[in-house]
């Protein structure tokens, strides 16, 4: 500790002693009698000199306190540094609790933000305007700790007379600068205030160690701002690289895996500790991480099969990361390489990729598995988004010309005037800026294999004609050519229209949906089968479980998008759901306030039809010999049923037992 900066000698009855009259008589030789004064300590005189030429009146009355709204900025600026220092204030003043006296913190320029202490030295403080708000600056009130702390930036403790202003003479003062460890800005000042019976020299080596802690722990809250910083500066790079990047430990577990690594095979943003070796289509990691352990760089390309997704080669790159001679892990470059062409013309779905045990749906998928095994037309109906070219894809992996393209067309996405060459082709010079040579069309592409036209219900008529031709005459002409070239392709057609209708309004040929309509599939819709809806979660979020509310807007939810709108929905909660619960505040607006209205129109029809659907549910179990035959008359699952008779505080086996 400076001895400038504290009085020397004893002074712990600093009022009746003849210290404090030396100082008396010589602040007022300096002020009053305009003496100069000698054994005044030098920094207390340089300050009394300074005060002079800020005019500050050493008769002054009370401190300057400043408006309400300059005080709310300043602690507002000085929100987070408040924060850090209060409990060390708390901590000090427990210390000298009883003491009369005051804990103080003032900012850089001297402005008191935060103060406790003893109630009668607060209320005398605050009777000269010592208090939050209070500028203790030496340009405003002279010399005392506080101000000529932040002025030398080093602790200080000034004693009765050696304060500038008369009114501060009874007191002593201790304050110790707070120094910004990274910047070395001056923050403020913590101090100690007493009257002068109390004043001790261990004052200032209280402040001094509250601020030297204070520092140390901004200086421990900096690092690891800067970790986290360095962390997630870390994240977003790897997470902006266009390949995937694995980081796995010796122990072959996935620490870190970037966006474009989770994308290309699958995994879970928050994939957590999870090991290569066990996840199925990942097997190929673990027969060359053992290479890479032993410090090889290691390089291979490997198709990967992906669940419920198409088959794409990547291209993998392994290099060990050592500490000194330590195998610690390994870093995995991903890379796809795809044959964008013959990507194009495979289906990607099989029978087992469609997910559900709704009665309809399984009734469709054995329909089409029948199907599968003959070269007729198939025509698939169904609400848009209930997966009527996935049932198109499985019902051509499973047919005799799985081996052949497979090509979807959207008939509605076509231009009008392009339908004709896009579908037959066209000859060279058929039309203005026609291709040198012509073009083959979408059927001679696929010849041999099948032709999925989509959105039938909105081919135009007169295309009608040229489609039917190709049905019955197992030909086609390109635009412009008068030779027919013979084509062998298999059509499966798919509506949301009611083409039946279509025909009864001439928008589309009654032979043509005859001859597509050889074998009919319904595909139905997701609000018939919301018992499959367990499922679909399952699928879609496998990380999360939903809670009991959002399962009931689920169940509730009409879903007008059908499958494709759920799977949206699971996406955009996999998104910004963080929890590994999800929440009803996770779920789209839409989906809520559809809830809420529906139920506000359908609460007399609801208490109605529960008391109905309690009845069905006990006479179909007292009908029935078991829970699996009564879930199959009701058309659920089990648990489904199960969980009806909980609603309605039924014992199930009561029921059955009693037939």
């Amino acid at each position: 500790m400076d001895p400038i900066y504290t009085l020397k000698g004893s002074y712990r009855n600093f009022g009746a002693s003849q210290a404090e009259k030396t100082l008396k008589n010589m602040w007022t030789n300096y002020f009053i009698k305009k003496r100069e004064v000698e054994g005044i300590r030098p920094v207390i005189l340089s300050s009394w000199k300074r005060s002079l030429k800020h005019r500050v009146t050493p008769f002054a009355n009370q401190a300057l306190v400043c408006d309400l709204t300059t005080l709310i900025k300043v602690q507002q600026e000085n929100k987070n540094i408040l924060t850090l220092i209060r409990p060390f204030m708390d901590d000090l003043f427990d210390m000298v609790k009883g003491t009369d006296s005051l804990i103080a913190f003032a900012n850089k320029d001297g402005i008191v933000l935060d103060l406790c202490g003893d109630s009668e030295i607060a209320m005398n403080a605050a009777s000269i305007n010592f208090t939050v708000g209070a500028d203790m600056s030496e340009e405003s009130i002279g010399t005392n700790a506080i101000g000529t702390a932040l002025v030398t930036e080093k602790a200080i403790q000034i004693i009765g007379a050696e304060h500038y202003c008369a009114i501060w003479h009874s007191s002593h003062c201790s304050s110790a600068p707070i120094i910004d460890p990274f910047t070395n800005e001056l923050i403020g000042a913590i101090t100690l205030i007493g009257y002068i019976p109390t004043a001790n020299p261990h004052s200032l080596g209280l402040v001094k160690t509250a601020a030297d802690t204070i520092v140390k722990l901004m200086e421990q809250q900096g690092i690891m701002k800067e970790k986290y910083m360095m962390n997630n500066y870390f994240n977003a790079a790897i997470d902006s690289i266009s390949d995937g990047i694995l980081i796995v430990n010796r122990f072959g577990e996935i620490i870190q895996a970037n966006k474009m690594a989770s994308h290309l095979l699958k995994l879970p943003m928050n994939v957590g500790k999870c090991r290569l070796r066990d996840i199925e289509h990942l097997h190929p990691f673990s027969m060359y991480l053992s290479e890479s352990i032993q410090g090889n760089e290691v390089i291979f390309q490997e198709e990967i099969g992906m669940p419920h997704d198409e088959k794409h080669k990547l291209i993998f790159t392994m290099r060990g990361i050592n500490d000194g001679n330590e195998h610690i892990g390994s870093i995995i470059i991903l890379k796809k390489k795809v044959n964008k062409e013959t990507n194009k013309l495979k289906a990607k779905y099989v029978f087992s990729s469609l997910i559900g045990e709704a009665p309809l749906f399984k009734q469709a998928i054995k329909r089409a598995q029948k199907a599968a095994c003959t070269d007729k037309s198939i025509l698939i109906t169904g609400e848009s988004g209930t997966g009527k070219e996935l049932f198109a894809q499985a019902i051509h992996n499973e047919s005799m010309r799985q081996s052949k393209p497979f090509l979807a067309i959207n008939c509605a996405a076509i231009p009008k005037d392009l339908i004709a060459s896009e579908l037959f082709g066209y000859v060279e010079g058929a039309f203005t800026n026609a291709a040198r040579g012509g073009r083959k069309g979408k059927f001679e592409v696929a010849n041999g294999g099948t032709i999925f036209l989509d959105e039938i219900g909105d081919m135009p008529l007169e295309l009608q004609a040229h489609l039917l031709r190709v049905l019955e005459e197992k030909e086609i002409t390109p635009v412009g050519s008068h030779l027919s070239n013979p084509i062998d392709v298999r059509i499966i057609a798919a509506t949301n229209k009611d083409l039946f209708q279509l025909v009864k309004e001439n928008k589309f040929r009654l032979d043509l949906f005859y001859r597509l309509n050889i074998i009919s599939l319904q595909i139905p819709p997701l609000n018939k089968r919301k018992q499959d809806i367990e499922l679909f979660i399952s699928h879609f979020l496998p990380t999360k479980k939903v809670s009991n509310g959002v399962l009931t807007h689920f169940l509730e939810y009409d879903w007008p998008g059908n499958l494709r709108e759920f799977k949206n929905v699971m996406e955009q909660i996999e998104i910004f759901c963080e929890e590994s619960i999800v929440t009803e505040e996770h779920l789209p607006s839409y989906i809520r306030s559809s809830i809420q209205i529906e139920n506000n129109d359908l609460n007399l029809y609801q208490s109605l039809a529960n008391e109905t659907k309690k009845d069905t549910l006990i006479f179909t179990l007292k009908n029935s010999g078991s829970v699996s035959q009564a879930a199959k008359k009701l058309g659920v699952s089990a648990s489904t049923l199960y969980r009806w008779a909980s609603e309605y505080q039924l014992n199930v086996k009561d029921y059955i037992q009693s037939t």
